[in-house]
């Protein structure tokens, strides 16, 4: 929607995100259990590990098609991937990995405890960005913010929802007014609370990564809530020009 969009009229990282996530929603609520019937049981996702790739840019109005699949899982580890489409095209490729944790006792619960045999599987993406990633031991990070957790920032667990941080790294790009986003790749360490300061740190790579999007610049992040490490995160961008051809302009 047109308010999804940043000063270039390409949806913002988050809506990106979000998009995929509420098809995955309604992909469990169609197939049984939903995320309500685990979360009623005192079962909940957390995010573990999510990667995008964007080939190209969403932009108001367009019409998207997006598939949804979960993958062989082991251990206590759940597996999901996705693709947005655009008049049959890929433009965005996503995997991700999330555990279901018991909001009661704190443990993980393993594949073999949930019944997901209703859902459709498929096999993981093979994604070019890294989706797994360490920062070199010679990486210098330079300290570039913070960020409040505001109750509107968190979700039924009453910390910060997932969907919400590729945003508020976005935020943090050096002169990102004339960027896209070519490529995400996030680690979650640990959760951030209502009313909790994240400090965020920022370091940017000599030699960007190849994501295979046109990425032209990188940069790890690492945030800390608590005197523990919040999120990692590696972000790819590129210049970006105003993008008015959904208008009809030339």
């Amino acid at each position: 929607m047109s308010h999804d969009v940043d000063a270039n009229n390409n949806a913002r990282p988050s809506i990106i995100s979000r998009l995929m996530q509420e098809t995955a929603n309604h992909h469990m609520r169609d197939r049984k259990p939903t995320y309500y019937d685990l979360f009623f049981r005192g079962q909940s996702f957390i995010a573990i590990r999510i990667a995008f790739e964007v080939m190209e840019q969403i932009h108001p109005y367009d019409k998207l098609d997006i598939h949804t699949w979960t993958c062989p899982s082991k251990g206590a580890t759940f597996l999901r991937c996705h693709v947005i489409m655009r008049d049959g095209v890929p433009i965005v490729r996503s995997y991700s990995e999330w555990a279901v944790a018991d909001r009661n006792t704190g443990k993980l619960c393993h594949t073999d405890e949930i019944d997901f045999s209703n859902y459709e599987i498929d096999e993981p993406l093979e994604m070019k960005v890294p989706v797994r990633f360490h920062f070199p031991k010679d990486l210098e990070f330079e300290k570039c913010g913070t960020w409040q957790v505001n109750y509107c920032d968190c979700d039924m667990n009453l910390h910060m929802n997932n969907t919400n941080y590729q945003d508020m790294i976005w935020n943090f790009i050096p002169d990102v007014e004339h960027k896209k986003l070519t490529s995400f790749s996030l680690r979650f360490m640990a959760e951030a609370p209502v009313n909790s300061l994240i400090e965020i740190e920022r370091a940017k790579l000599e030699t960007p990564i190849d994501d295979g999007c046109g990425g032209e610049e990188s940069y790890y992040f690492r945030t800390g809530v608590n005197g523990k490490t919040n999120i990692c995160a590696l972000v790819t961008a590129a210049p970006a020009e105003r993008e008015t051809s959904w208008l009809g302009e030339e």
